[in-house]
């Protein structure tokens, strides 16, 4: 299989779904999914998550042909049990209970495992940017690069937000991929109430 389009109807057929139902396991239309089948289209990047997730697609096998087509490896990322709410939010304990989750190398790449840590996620805010409630949001510690997706503290709740920066220090708009939830900015004073816990890198959809 010598592209991309090959290695999606290889992965279609072994799949034992129709062309309609793959197409809605990875998140696409059956259309969209035609247009990645010929070669017209690339597989966005939520679709290659959930090949390696629920598919257990090595990504570097469909991406480049390299390696065997099932991924086998995984890493272990610490997880804390409490929800970031993607909804109205939830109070953090003050002693959170971890333990370990296995994940799919190919989700957390390139990211080193023992970088990351994860929560649950609660509520429906983010379901515009495939986050639903149940899942688990994986994030980087710390990390804080622009505009994007974050794990957010504000005063006593936890969240998963789009998280968008007016500068430094001036404010910061949390925003909801859900059109059911406004805009929260904060500014000045209220900036003291808010700690960005790190930048989510991935997200574990769990069935």
């Amino acid at each position: 299989m010598e592209n991309e389009a090959e290695r999606y109807n290889f992965i279609q057929k072994i799949s034992g779904l129709n062309k309609t139902d793959f197409a809605a396991s990875l998140g696409l239309s059956k259309a969209y999914g035609y247009q990645i089948a010929t070669g017209r289209a690339k597989a966005p990047r939520q679709s290659l998550k959930r090949l390696a997730l629920e598919h257990r697609i090595n990504l570097n096998w469909y991406l480049y042909g390299q390696g065997e087509p099932r991924a086998s490896e995984e890493a272990s990322v610490e997880l804390l049990e409490l929800e970031a709410a993607a909804g109205r939010g939830r109070e953090v304990e003050d002693y959170v209970k971890k333990r370990t989750l296995r994940l799919p190398l190919a989700l957390i790449a390139p990211y080193q495992a023992d970088k990351l840590k994860a929560v649950y996620v609660a509520g429906d805010s983010m379901t515009g940017a495939n986050i639903y409630d149940g899942d688990v949001a994986v994030f980087y510690p710390g990390l804080i690069q622009g505009n994007g997706i974050y794990v957010v503290s504000v005063e006593n709740a936890l969240l998963v937000k789009q998280v968008e920066f007016d500068g430094p220090g001036q404010s910061i708009t949390l925003v909801s991929a859900n059109a059911a939830y406004g805009p929260q900015r904060y500014s000045g004073a209220e900036l003291e109430d808010i700690r960005i816990a790190g930048r989510v890198v991935a997200c574990w959809h769990r069935v």
